[in-house]
């Protein structure tokens, strides 16, 4: 199959093309809220009761359904998402039955759930990746974080059950002040297991669980998150290319490889310039098309309207979106990457300068003059 053979280059090359011409090359199926874990920071996730109080999930024809239009459309990516995928019943028919119509796929899970079951019919129909949240380096950390006294065995387990079967695997990794001290055992895990590790330390505010968390969240202050995001990248980095990305950040310019893709410049009074609403797209769990899953607007019924009328309403209303002029004049904007979706987190507006992002950047380019200082002594 395809899958295993498509190159990064031309990865590119269709996410360019396909943002010049607004084609919905990509997109996540966020098939549930629920979960069999209960992270303290988690943007979604939500109890059977929770969730059956707001709207209800969509069956696997309906998913198909809109895959069929999607694909018309010209999305090739899918990514399957939760919640837990694994934790669906019906998680195993909607995989192979997406991965026969050639849609190249990649899944977000916890791996906790991951067997040999699940991983014998994986092989047989490989996905492009697997993205495994690793919360720490021990069970105490899943305990304390996750509510899952066993989940980082669990996880381990899953991992290797993953590689094992030849299928890739990526570890993502969410810091905050419950698994902080997990962060160099999370890279470590990864070094020893030969797995890309990308961490972040933002945390958006779960605004789409709860209308009211604007700007609120289980995670590090401004000035903690900064320091992680330091820490982070030295652990990812080669001195060499540390040392060259704090005198980067120094001059005020983020070469950051992570971010360079996703994020682009703000230009005075103009729009979003990532992919999102643009070559990409959102479905949640509760039939809601969206630019990226962090926003809550705008937002359409591609159950109700047609997978093409509500891609074409996203992609107007997305060209309407306006970032704050004070971002965009700001000296700093090359360091912060500020988007949309965090001003629309932070401060529940567009327009508003995010706040917290605000003073994260002000921490972090006091810690890289600390740190260049440090280097040319």
């Amino acid at each position: 199959m395809y899958n295993e053979l498509i190159k990064p280059q031309l990865t590119e090359y269709l996410y360019r093309k396909a943002y010049i011409s607004k084609t919905p090359l990509s997109g996540a199926f966020e098939i549930s809220p629920l979960c069999n874990m209960d992270c303290k920071m988690c943007y979604v996730r939500m109890t059977k009761q929770e969730m059956n109080k707001v709207g209800r999930q969509r069956t696997v024809d309906e998913w198909i359904e809109i895959a069929e239009q999607a694909k018309e459309m010209g999305t090739l990516f899918i990514l399957l998402t939760g919640g837990e995928p694994f934790l669906q019943k019906d998680f195993k028919e909607l995989y192979i039955k997406l991965y026969n119509m050639g849609f190249i796929l990649s899944i977000n899970t916890n791996a906790t759930l991951i067997t040999e079951k699940e991983v014998e019919w994986l092989k047989k129909h490989k996905p492009m990746k697997v993205n495994v949240t690793l919360y720490g380096d021990c069970n105490e950390t899943y305990e304390r974080l996750c509510n899952n006294p066993k989940g980082f065995d669990q996880a381990t387990r899953g991992i290797k059950l993953l590689q094992d079967a030849s299928i890739r695997v990526k570890i993502n990794a969410s810091m905050t002040p419950f698994n902080e001290d997990d962060l160099e055992g999370i890279y470590k895990f990864g070094e020893e297991n030969n797995l890309v590790v990308q961490a972040t330390s933002y945390m958006y505010p779960p605004i789409r669980k709860d209308e009211s968390s604007v700007g609120v969240n289980n995670r590090f202050t401004a000035k903690e998150a900064a320091d992680n995001y330091i820490k982070i990248r030295k652990l990812r980095m080669d001195e060499k290319k540390f040392d060259l990305f704090i005198q980067k950040l120094e001059e005020g310019i983020n070469t950051d490889d992570e971010l360079i893709d996703e994020c682009m410049d703000i230009e005075d009074g103009e729009g979003m310039k990532c992919r999102a609403g643009a070559s990409t797209y959102w479905i949640s769990w509760d039939g809601k098309m969206m630019p990226c899953g962090m926003m809550t607007k705008p937002y359409y019924y591609p159950f109700e309207i047609g997978f093409k009328k509500a891609w074409e309403n996203i992609v107007k209303d997305t060209q309407k979106i306006r970032l704050p002029l004070e971002c965009s004049s700001c000296k700093k904007r090359e360091s912060c990457r500020v988007c949309a979706a965090m001003c629309l987190a932070e401060e529940g507006d567009f327009n508003k300068k995010p706040s917290y992002v605000c003073e994260m950047t002000e921490e972090l380019i006091e810690e890289v003059k600390r740190i260049s200082q440090t280097i040319k002594k």
